[in-house]
């Protein structure tokens, strides 16, 4: 997730991933753990989105912590089911580390990396609820020491916008996931259409795209033509398309445009059976349709 900040007037591009200082990836993990059970509610989507993120992390890999909760959501996952009560367990679980790192001191960039991953964490199933709204809210009352420097400042200007009233509309909230998609590099690119701002999260790196003989499935709506016409343009180059989701699929293909209730469709549905069939071994790539457009030229 790259992350874009303009501080004293210099531009600074940082990787929000295995590139980032170990310390760093750390204060971010810390913000992610907040931030995905912020609304006391831990779900499917932000399950598997703190497995794919840590799963990301080359810095931590040999942290201990980073282990324990990697090894904690692999058992939740390993049947390739997730139940309310493992939901349940695992909240706790993530409410328990929470609370026993809220009072660390920390300062400056630091801090900033945290609340960098408490946005991703609350935007990661692609639903800001009200609950989420008045957490962020929390979160920067308790941390005044970087209100008013960047990312902090831009949305505490936001939510003072949306909160002003004492009421949230879907257009306010609509707007703050639009910001907070920017901050986190998830919606580098916003217009007038509802961008899925966690999507970019599942895609995998990289560096060639076999067409001919691959199996592609789609997924969402397109920018770049209706799914047909992408269906058909794919087939025209030797792939073969599927519907659903199986063992049989090379590529899950995730389309630009979504509609706010993505995470109840059959869209995000297959999402998590892509990334639940991923996490028990098998070999399927998510990309999003601005890397298949980019294979494609």
């Amino acid at each position: 997730m790259p992350l874009t900040k303009d501080i004293d007037s210099q531009t600074l591009s940082q990787a929000f991933s295995f590139t980032r200082a170990k310390e760093k990836a750390l204060y971010g993990l810390k913000g992610i753990l907040a931030g995905v059970v912020a609304d006391e509610r831990l779900n499917e989507r932000e399950l598997l989105f703190l497995d794919a993120w840590l799963q990301s992390q080359e810095a931590l890999r040999d942290h201990e912590d980073v282990l324990d909760i990697l090894t904690l959501v692999g058992e939740v996952l390993k049947d390739g089911e997730i139940t309310n009560e493992e939901l349940a367990d695992m909240q706790a679980r993530i409410e328990a580390l929470v609370k026993a790192g809220k009072d660390e001191p920390v300062e400056g960039l630091g801090r900033a990396d945290e609340l960098v991953g408490f946005l991703t964490g609350v935007a990661s199933d692609g639903v800001l609820n009200d609950q989420e709204v008045a957490a962020l809210s929390d979160w920067l009352h308790r941390n005044e020491s970087i209100r008013d420097k960047w990312p902090a400042s831009a949305i505490l200007y936001r939510l003072n916008v949306v909160l002003e009233d004492g009421v949230i509309t879907e257009e306010e909230r609509q707007d703050l996931m639009k910001t907070v998609g920017q901050i986190t590099g998830a919606n580098p690119e916003p217009s007038d259409a509802a961008y899925e701002a966690s999507t970019e999260v599942w895609e995998d790196a990289i560096d060639e795209l076999k067409i001919a003989g691959s199996t592609f499935c789609l997924s969402g709506d397109f920018v770049s033509g209706d799914r047909n016409t992408v269906d058909t343009n794919l087939r025209l180059m030797g792939a073969e398309t599927s519907p659903n989701i199986s063992k049989e699929v090379d590529y899950l293909v995730i389309g630009t445009l979504a509609s706010r209730d993505w995470l109840y469709t059959s869209h995000g549905r297959k999402i998590e059976k892509a990334l639940l069939l991923k996490r028990k071994g098998v070999n399927i790539t998510i990309i999003t349709e601005r890397t298949l457009t980019k294979f494609l030229g």
